[in-house]
């Protein structure tokens, strides 16, 4: 079937009637120095329809907060506690391919392993209209090589998709689908010639990429047959600014702690991380790994590694923001090159599980 069809005059008004019906509308928007980053455009109207590379933060700050109120305590002697539940109605506009996939690994996390109520409350809240990409991103960017992008698969409500004279529309639920019910008239049956750039534009993503077997990539790390001296090296770069784990749109450790004024207080979320010495820390004060170059090791074991085995993927997603933030220079795609042997693992289609690239559109 073919994909249907909005032209950018007509994406406006759609942007117009979707904002009346949500409390925020979070996207794109040009701040200091160019910066992109997501936040509410509802009022201002200054999102961007289509813009290069991608946001400095992702969209996961919105669903988990690097701090938030889960609970108000009313009496701490009789365990009286009311939750604090975010019920706004949120439309996230321009997410990218990478971060929607991040979206759906959080998702695993926050249901597979447990019910997380003030998570589920966000997500239930939202809709997410994604923004395929039409060149690479940023310098660094990896998504190609870890089957999350340039065009995203699912968790998404409506997909659009830059060509020149517009964008092909998927829808990819019921949410998306009603969308397009409720306005229908501004969108259009794409053409022949519509899909033939759209595909055009794909293949530049597929030329002379070498997927990553992150499966193969799990089982050396899992074997342990990483060399010392990487870890050790690695261990030396990082300076715990944290900026990896604030930015990677699927890290989902968090803490809690709880701020008391006698009887009464708040109980608090707040987002915490592998790298962090005191992640670990246990009751006693004992720490298991005591060396810094363990703690960072833990991200980079959690992102390769245990998700793989948990989800059967990585939870990274080739956005590249861990790299392009390190004041220390540490680039976890060189880590994935240095420790495989990327020629002798260039897979065929049939060992590419479900490529969006190669076999949903091209």
């Amino acid at each position: 079937m073919r994909l249907l069809f909005i032209a950018k005059e007509d994406l406006k008004i759609l942007i117009k009637n979707l904002k009346r019906d949500c409390d925020e509308f979070i996207s794109p928007k040009k701040e200091h120095l160019d910066d992109i980053i997501f936040t509410d455009t509802k009022i201002d109207g200054n999102e961007l329809l289509d813009y290069e590379g991608n946001s400095v933060i992702s969209p996961r700050a919105f669903l988990l907060p690097q701090t938030e109120e889960l609970f108000k305590i009313e009496s701490v002697k009789t365990c009286e506690f009311v939750s604090i539940i975010d019920k706004k109605k949120r439309i996230f506009f321009g997410v990218r391919p990478c971060d929607i996939k991040a979206i759906g690994l959080m998702n695993k996390f926050f249901f597979d392993e447990f019910i997380d109520l003030f998570y589920r409350e966000r997500l239930n809240q939202s809709i997410f209209i994604v923004l395929a990409c039409g060149r690479r991103c940023a310098t660094g960017s990896f998504c190609h090589l870890m089957d999350t992008g340039p065009i995203a698969r699912d968790s998404f409500d409506l997909q659009l998709i830059p060509i020149s004279r517009g964008y092909l529309v998927e829808t990819g639920s019921k949410k998306g689908r009603q969308i397009l019910k409720n306005n229908i008239r501004l969108f259009a049956k794409g053409t022949t010639n519509d899909e033939k750039e759209m595909k055009d534009i794909l293949r530049q993503f597929r030329k002379k990429a070498k997927q990553i077997d992150f499966r193969r990539l799990a089982k050396i790390i899992e074997n342990n047959e990483v060399s010392e001296s990487i870890w050790l090296d690695i261990g030396l770069r990082c300076v715990v600014c944290s900026g990896c784990v604030s930015l990677c749109p699927t890290c989902s450790c968090f803490s809690v702690v709880d701020r008391l004024n006698g009887d009464t207080g708040i109980r608090l979320r707040y987002c915490d991380g592998c790298p962090y010495a005191g992640f670990t820390r246990m009751a006693g004060g004992n720490i298991p790994e005591p060396q810094h170059k363990d703690h960072i090791r833990r991200f980079f074991e959690h992102k390769l590694n245990i998700d793989v085995k948990r989800y059967g993927v990585s939870s990274c997603v080739g956005c590249a923001r861990c790299i392009q933030t390190c004041p220390g220079n540490i680039n976890i795609h060189d880590f994935i090159r240095k420790i495989t042997n990327h020629k002798s693992q260039i897979p065929n289609k049939s060992q590419i599980p479900n490529s969006n690239i190669s076999n949903k559109y091209v």
